[in-house]
């Protein structure tokens, strides 16, 4: 009873600094990371702004690096995949390489999902075997300069277990 009622505590005064950080932030009028993230989305998903956005995206990006690809969250995932997946069959959408690398991915605090790599893989996998125009390529370095044999090979291990990221390799949510 007594950690039920700390764990109540602790979302009430939760729920009340999260209100206010809300008030504090519209009363500035301004946004933070996360609220810019969940307004994109939103933009290229909504029917009646996406063509605009993508029109918008087009004329700038013929070429999309994306770095520390197992950095991304799934929202974020899903933004990229609303652009691209705009385009349909057009031969006008951008180049994609991503980088990434999910066994060096840190920032779950944030969001950040292994899911995601996994994800953007079969999702482009999956294009090009439908359109047969693109090109894809998938290259798995096997040498590490960061870190020693022994630490190498106990990441490989605990990677390796059927547990670690059972299920991963769906294409989306």
């Amino acid at each position: 009873p007594t950690v039920i009622k700390l764990n109540e505590a602790v979302f009430t005064v939760g729920a009340a600094v999260l209100e206010q950080y809300q008030e504090i932030k519209s009363d500035r009028r301004v946004l933070d990371f996360s609220d810019l993230e969940s307004l994109t989305w939103k933009l290229l998903t909504d029917p009646a702004h996406a063509a605009y956005m993508q029109a918008r995206l087009d004329a700038r990006y013929r070429h999309m690096l994306i770095d520390e690809f197992q950095d991304t969250n799934p929202l974020q995932w899903e933004i990229v995949r609303a652009w691209l997946n705009a385009y349909g069959a057009d031969h006008q959408r951008p180049s994609v390489f991503i980088v990434g690398d999910p066994k060096q991915s840190i920032y779950s605090f944030q969001g950040a999902e292994p899911d995601a790599f996994f994800a953007s893989r079969a999702h482009f996998q999956k294009r090009v075997q439908n359109d047969g125009r693109s090109a894809f390529h998938a290259e798995e370095l096997t040498v590490s300069f960061r870190s020693t044999p022994d630490v190498l090979k106990a990441v490989d291990a605990i990677f390796s277990a059927p547990h670690r990221f059972a299920g991963l390799e769906r294409e989306s949510r």
